[in-house]
């Protein structure tokens, strides 16, 4: 019996994965836990053992590397991710297998062929090489440098040095530009955090990502929290506060 572990934030692809292993090896796996984020994933993989996980990349409180920064896996990890090509080539370079989404019933069939595989013949797997890799890869002209927007029936893309700041209002992301204006982003502020330069991006809260250039000025809010000034300025800019959590980051970032 194969255990596995899937470490998915998105329910709707959890279970979308669970039912397609239980239907490629019905009689072979047994699903142990849908674990949601860095936490909960720590927790769990401290004091259960398994033989396979299933990881998303990027999860609801980080990304899912940070796991391995506390934890050392040894059990195999099939990751899953719907972007992300800088972590693809280190997937490949590594000998870690990785699924696209959506996923199909194929991709995963390969997926676990693979793992047999390895399985059978106690193949071991270097995360350390792998976190390495990617941490190289990361590194210089890795980071987006363009963004799809919509504003009404129009698209446009713009030159990330035209961002000024990604603002998320319950499940849509805009895009605020330094021409004044606000597009709709399909993304999340999750999945933009690697996907921007950390050293022009910071998040300061769920809701805002801003760009240094974007900051007019800045003073202390209520509970030492730093309330932001933005340009261009919308109305939506009154909740541009480093929440109480991040502001020693912040002010590392405005150091550095």
């Amino acid at each position: 019996m194969i255990r596995i572990a899937i470490v998915e934030d998105e329910h709707l692809a959890a279970r979308e994965l669970e039912k397609i292993l239980l239907t490629i090896r019905p009689d072979k796996i047994e699903i142990k836990a849908h674990l949601e984020n860095v936490e909960q994933a720590v927790q769990y993989l401290s004091g259960h053992k398994l033989d396979l996980i299933f990881m998303d990349i990027h999860l609801g409180d980080g990304n899912s590397f940070e796991i391995f920064d506390r934890l050392e896996i040894t059990t195999p990890v099939i990751f899953t991710t719907a972007y992300d090509q800088y972590a693809i080539q280190a997937f490949k370079q590594c000998s870690v297998d990785y699924l696209l989404k959506p996923m199909d019933s194929e991709d995963v069939e390969a997926a676990i062929t693979k793992f047999e595989t390895m399985f059978q013949e106690k193949e071991s797997l270097d995360f350390s090489a792998l976190q390495k890799s990617l941490n190289s890869l990361m590194t210089g002209d890795q980071y987006q440098e363009r963004f799809m927007v919509s504003r009404g029936d129009r698209l446009s893309s713009l030159e990330v040095e035209k961002v000024a700041y990604f603002m998320a209002d319950g499940k849509a992301l805009y895009l605020f530009g330094f021409d004044g204006n606000r597009y709709l982003f399909d993304g999340t502020l999750t999945s933009l955090e690697s996907k921007l330069n950390p050293k022009h991006f910071f998040r300061i809260n769920r809701k805002f990502m801003v760009s240094y250039q974007a900051i007019e000025d800045m003073h202390y809010y209520s509970k030492n929290r730093i309330k932001l000034n933005l340009k261009p300025n919308h109305p939506e800019c009154i909740d541009a506060v480093v929440s109480q959590d991040r502001c020693t980051e912040f002010k590392k970032w405005l150091n550095q």
